[in-house]
């Protein structure tokens, strides 16, 4: 059954049926799984377009997704972080099925069984079957290996493969389906001549102007006071801009919990009290794996490699040498001197690889008895034939890449990332010489081809101890994070004993409801969860997050919806003070109109500033030099006639008032068509982001998953 297996490697539509792009439209958060469901009595996951869905049932739609997963993946246990990508694929489903589902069932479209057979082994075969069932010699789609494949399936008893093919149809239907609704929605968008002209001409057409420009940074700020009434008045006229998610301002106080000089002093003295055994030790390695915090390292290093300490010394040394106690990297080490060689740093190989049933990676149904003895007959007769080596790395290995290119692996370092036993082996062969090595993988009949000159070398065992808290400190620091806690259980509490203390206090701006990731702060989900359940104001008892310990304080709460003037004082204080100098700057300029001022330069000398040039303003991109865009000037400019005198303009940076110089363009554009299907494009494009963004915005999705993960 390999095919199904590379079905399962290609196919990301069998975790699942997410398919499509869905992918780009899935906002909601990766989610943990340590946590009790029912808190509270409210138990609804989410609710779309009104239709509220219990966790129960979201909770079963997720162990389909575990169990489709370990199927295709032949793994009984499943981590962490694929748990919340499947949970976070369940979700995807459950809008998909919600949202566009919904447009499919308006719109009649289905697949049907002739098109499934279609796909899978007629005219318009989906890619991967093309690329699962293609002929391994010829690289060419062979729809003979599919109907092969089929008729055989049921031979596994277990009635996996079977189930692996249904789930794979399932997806690809899914996919066809979703681009049957985006092809939908692309054939009914249409660019018409006149917008593609209009657009096309707006590209062309520019303008040379003479303007003044007084900045907004003309006026100072203190000028200027806005009240509470006029910053909520431009809040609800540019609600848009003040859009807002239901998060928290929270600010935490970290007390990480490090060893104390007791550690360091216990971690120093059990590597000295072993030194003379680890010294006397007839095997390095086993006395290493028995008392040492680290595995033993059969690594050969040369000379610049190690550590300063060891590099002056054991180059030079007898075997046997040791040295230590010493402090590198959180650990208390002693050094020894286990092995010295003259060996290559590098050495290039080739391979025959005969593998087994039950190798990793292995698809070979040979006993692993039989492989070893195949590879023991391959040896005699490539030990001393180089051409049969090659023969034989071409067409008897079971690693079909390095196959292709008779067996050649390239030039291999102790640092290369493959199996240890190979590379020992691989080292431990002479120039020209072939060896028989096993491997994880199976069997390898290895042959050296060429290697670099051989340089002293060494193996260092290492005896160590990691420095870390004991029972002792882990629980000082406990105390001291949950006596904080508890004397300031208040916001100014809180605030004051930080400042006294000198704690650094860290803020998290725009905490939301299903975040799993806070910089410094491992799995720190139960804090999250506190800060949506607590008040403004609230201090939390003392959190074990990792090695640390985490006291949090809710700064301050904003809800869902259009913002409040104290969720966005500071920006919207700014921009209701650039509309003040902006009306006070307009009133000067056209109090000096009124007064006569007939011209720019005129108007210039009034309000104090000289004339600027800008050429090549374009409508399409409205970009002043040394100023940035100015769209808002762009548009006023190309609704004047040459030589005429403007009204004020707000612009983004300051008030404009200019006279037209000169315009150029647009040519006449001789053919449209291909302005026309560029815009097209673009529109289709954007068609199905915007046509699911536009369905789940009005479904008014909420998503409450981070109450219970």
């Amino acid at each position: 059954m390999a095919v199904i297996g590379k079905i399962r490697q290609r196919a990301g539509l069998l975790i699942g049926i997410v398919g499509f792009s869905l992918v780009a439209f899935i906002l909601g958060d990766l989610l943990t799984s340590n946590s009790s469901f029912l808190r509270g009595t409210d138990t609804t996951v989410g609710i779309i377009g009104g239709k509220k869905f219990k966790i129960q049932d979201f909770e079963a739609k997720v162990g389909e997704m575990e169990v489709n997963y370990k199927l295709n993946t032949n793994k009984d246990q499943i981590d962490q972080n694929t748990m919340d990508q499947l949970r976070n694929q369940a979700w995807g489903q459950l809008l998909n099925d919600e949202l566009l589902g919904k447009q499919y069932e308006k719109t009649g479209l289905n697949v049907s069984a002739e098109e499934i057979f279609d796909m899978v082994q007629g005219k318009n075969v989906h890619p991967q079957i093309k690329d699962a069932f293609k002929d391994p010699k010829t690289g060419e789609f062979n729809p003979a290996n599919v109907v092969q494949f089929l008729k055989n399936m049921d031979q596994d008893q277990t009635g996996r493969t079977r189930l692996q093919w249904v789930n794979f149809e399932k997806a690809i239907a899914k996919e066809r389906l979703s681009q049957k609704f985006d092809n939908l929605v692309k054939g009914g968008l249409y660019v018409t001549s006149a917008e593609a002209k209009r657009q096309a001409e707006n590209q062309q057409r520019q303008a040379s102007i003479r303007y003044i420009n007084i900045p907004f940074s003309s006026l100072p700020d203190s000028l200027f006071k806005p009240t509470d009434r006029e910053l909520s008045n431009y809040i609800k006229a540019n609600a848009g801009k003040y859009k807002q998610e239901h998060t928290r301002k929270v600010e935490y106080i970290v007390f990480e919990v490090v060893p104390s000089e007791e550690d360091r002093q216990a971690a120093r003295d059990y590597v000295t009290k072993r030194i003379e055994d680890f010294r006397n030790a007839e095997n390095d390695s086993a006395f290493v794996a028995a008392n040492a915090d680290s595995r033993p390292d059969m690594k050969f290093s040369k000379k610049g490699t190690l550590a300063p300490i060891l590099d002056s010394v054991m180059f030079n040394a007898p075997v046997g040498t040791v040295i230590g106690p010493y402090e590198e990297n959180g650990f208390f080490k002693a050094a020894k001197l286990s092995e010295v060689r003259e060996r290559p740093d590098s050495v290039k190989v080739s391979h025959i690889l005969v593998a087994f049933a039950g190798a990793e990676r292995s698809t070979a149904t040979r006993t692993k008895e039989e492989a070893q003895a195949m590879a023991d007959s391959l040896f005699k007769l490539c030990e001393k034939d180089s051409k049969k080596y090659l023969e034989f790395a071409r067409n008897n290995s079971d690693d079909k890449v390095s196959a292709e290119k008779d067996g050649d692996l390239d030039w291999m370092t102790w640092d290369s990332p493959m199996d240890e036993r190979f590379k020992k082996g691989s080292f431990e062969i002479p120039k020209g010489g072939v060896k028989v090595v096993e491997s994880n993988f199976g069997f390898h009949i290895i042959k050296v081809f060429d290697a670099t000159k051989p340089v002293k070398q060494v193996r260092i065992s290492y005896l160590d101890r990691q420095i870390e808290p004991s029972s002792k400190t882990y629980n000082g620091w406990y105390a001291k994070a949950n006596e904080f806690a508890g004397k300031n259980n208040t916001a100014e509490l809180f605030d004051k004993a930080s400042a006294e203390q000198g704690l650094n206090k860290r803020v998290l701006e725009t905490l939301s409801e299903g975040e799993k990731n806070v910089p410094g702060l491992e799995s720190p989900r139960e804090m999250v969860r506190w800060a949506f359940q607590a008040k403004k104001g609230d201090v939390s008892k003392a959190f074990e997050i990792g090695n640390k310990f985490v006291v949090a304080k809710v700064e301050s709460i904003k809800e869902k919806g259009t913002a409040k003037v104290d969720d966005v004082r500071a920006q919207v204080t700014e921009a209701v003070i650039k509309e003040m100098k902006a009306k006070k700057i307009m009133e000067d300029l056209n109090k000096y109109l009124s007064e006569g001022a007939k011209n720019l330069d005129e108007v210039g000398a009034k309000a104090g500033y000289s004339a600027q040039t800008a050429t090549g303003l374009n409508f399409a991109s409205p970009y002043i030099m040394n100023l940035g865009m100015e769209p808002s000037l762009a548009g006023a400019v190309f609704a004047y006639k040459q030589g005429e005198l403007s009204k004020p303009v707000k612009g983004e940076n300051g008030v404009f008032i200019f006279t037209v110089d000169s315009f150029t363009g647009p040519d006449t554009p001789k053919d449209i068509a291909q302005d026309k299907k560029s815009q097209s494009m673009n529109l289709g494009a954007r068609a199905s982001y915007e046509v699911f963004n536009a369905l789940k915005e009005k479904a008014k999705v909420e998503d409450n998953r981070g109450k219970f993960y």
